[in-house]
C-alpha cells in the first residue's frame, strides 16, 4: 500500500530534491503540498510548489500556510543559500492553477478525516503550521499515521547559529510544541543530513539517467553547492529534506535513537534542540511529561544515494 504523504514545504532547493522523490516514487501518494515560510516568504513557496508539480505533471493539492512565526517576527528568508527565487536562478514556469481554497492547517485536518489513520506529513521547514494544527484540532494527534519533521540538531552542532538549525531557529516556539505533543514523531535533524553529499558528478548523472526531473535539480543544484562550499568547504550539496520521505521508503539507511526533546525558546542559543535519551533521568524539568519520539541520529550515505538515484531513474523508465 503507498504511503499516503502530505509535504509541509518552503520551497527551496532541497525541498525541490524531496518533492522530485515524492513524485517519482511508486510507493509514495503525494496529496498535497503545504507552504510556509523559510526559505523564502510563503506566498513564494506557495507559487514554487505549484511551478514545481506542474512542471512535473503532479497534480497533488497545494494549500497555503502560516506567513510568520507564532511568537516572533518572521527572520529574513534563506535566499543567500536559495536564490532570490528559492530555486538558485533557475526558473520553472510558473503555473495556471490556483491555491486550495483551505489554508493549510484546514486542509491537512480535512484530509486526515478522510483518510483516518493513513496520512503521513512530512514537514520540511517551520513547523508553524503543525503548531496552528495542533492548537485548532488537539485530536489530530490520534488521526495522523505519521508526522516526520526535518529539523534541529540533536548531537550535532546547527547550521544557521553554532546551536541551531534553521528550520527550528525560525520558528522556535512552533518546534517546541511540536516535539512535545503525543503523536507518531520522527526527526529527521542535521544529525542524519550531513553525512550525505550530493556531488556534481551525482547531479549530472541523475540529469542524464532522467533529464525532467534531475536537469532542473542538477542546475539547481550548482547554486546550493556554491553556498556549501564556500561557507562549509564541502564538494557538493546536502538534501536534508529528503530524509524525512527516505524514513519510509528506505528506514535501513538511518541509524536511530529515542528520547524527549524540547527547542529552547529564548536567548543566545535560541532554537537549539534538546535530548534526553529514552530509560535515562536528568533534573532538567524541561522534559518533563513529554513524550519520546523517535530521532535519525546517522545516515548510511551510500545506501541513501543509491536509492535515491534508482527511483528518479525507474521513473524516467
Amino acid at each position: 500500500m503507498a504511503h499516503k504523504i502530505i509535504i509541509d514545504t518552503d520551497p527551496g532547493i532541497d525541498d525541490a530534491m524531496a518533492i522530485a522523490y515524492a513524485i517519482a516514487h511508486p510507493d509514495i501518494e503525494l496529496l498535497a503540498l503545504t507552504t510556509i515560510f523559510g526559505n523564502v516568504r510563503t506566498h513564494e513557496a506557495t507559487r514554487n510548489a505549484l511551478a514545481l508539480l506542474d512542471h512535473w505533471g503532479s497534480n497533488a493539492d497545494v494549500a497555503e500556510g502560516e506567513a510568520a512565526p507564532i511568537v516572533m517576527p518572521a527572520n529574513e528568508p534563506s535566499y543567500l543559500v536559495h536564490g532570490l527565487n528559492g530555486f538558485g536562478g533557475v526558473e520553472i514556469p510558473p503555473s495556471p492553477r490556483l491555491k486550495h481554497e483551505l489554508d493549510a492547517v484546514d486542509y491537512i485536518i480535512d484530509a486526515a478525516s478522510r483518510f483516518p489513520g493513513e496520512i503521513t506529513l512530512c514537514a520540511v521547514g517551520p513547523v508553524t503550521n503543525l503548531a496552528k494544527l495542533l492548537e485548532r484540532d488537539p485530536e489530530i494527534v490520534t488521526r495522523l499515521k505519521a508526522v516526520v519533521v526535518m529539523g534541529g540538531a540533536v548531537h550535532a552542532k546547527g547550521n544557521v547559529t553554532p546551536m541551531a538549525e534553521a528550520n527550528f531557529w525560525n520558528d522556535p516556539h512552533a518546534a517546541d510544541q511540536v516535539l512535545g505533543a503525543a503523536w507518531p514523531l520522527v526527526l529527521a535533524p542535521l544529525d542524519c543530513t550531513m553525512p550525505v553529499v550530493f556531488t556534481a558528478d551525482f547531479m549530472q548523472a541523475l540529469s542524464k539517467e532522467n533529464p525532467s526531473l534531475g536537469t532542473p535539480l542538477a542546475a539547481m543544484a550548482e547554486f546550493y553547492t556554491r553556498f556549501y562550499r564556500s561557507h562549509l568547504g564541502l564538494g557538493g550539496c546536502v538534501p536534508h529534506d529528503v530524509m524525512a520521505l527516505s524514513w519510509l521508503t528506505v528506514p535501513g539507511a538511518f541509524r536511530l535513537q529515542k528520547g524527549a526533546l524540547a527547542v529552547l525558546t529564548d536567548g543566545p542559543a535560541i532554537g537549539q534542540s534538546l535530548f534526553q535519551p529514552g530509560g535515562t533521568k536528568s533534573r532538567a524539568t524541561v522534559f518533563d511529561g513529554r513524550p519520546d519520539h523517535l530521532v535519525m541520529v546517522n545516515t548510511d550515505p551510500e545506501m541513501f544515494m543509491a536509492d535515491y538515484m534508482m527511483v528518479l531513474t525507474r521513473h524516467a523508465n
